[in-house]
């Protein structure tokens, strides 16, 4: 039990770093193609959370958000809602992983 907490604090904390880590990249930087990348690795880990039912509406409304802001134009806001909605494809996950009795 004591491991997979601390697995879950883990996932949890990569899962934040990464997350800053985009953000701080896309603020310097908000090339279309940076965009598309992003937006292309949400639609895969919100993919994995719908195969595994552990997907939370509020990743697939980030990438729906995502989804228009590349079409708009706008690449940071893409790489904005693309990185929140990976990471809310990730924490349905490991929501899903968790175990329900202690």
């Amino acid at each position: 039990m004591v491991r997979r907490v601390k697995g879950l604090r883990f996932l949890r904390k990569s899962v934040l770093w990464l997350v800053s880590a985009l953000a701080l990249s896309a603020a310097h930087a908000a090339d279309p193609e940076d965009g598309r990348n992003a937006v292309a690795a949400a639609e895969k880990a919100v993919a994995a959370a719908r195969a595994e039912n552990a997907l939370w509406t509020s990743a697939e409304d980030a990438l729906r958000q995502a989804r228009r802001a590349l079409e708009g134009g706008d690449a940071a806001a893409a790489i904005r809602h693309a990185n929140f909605a990976s990471e809310q494809a990730a924490l349905g996950i490991a929501q899903k992983r968790y175990s329900l009795t202690r």
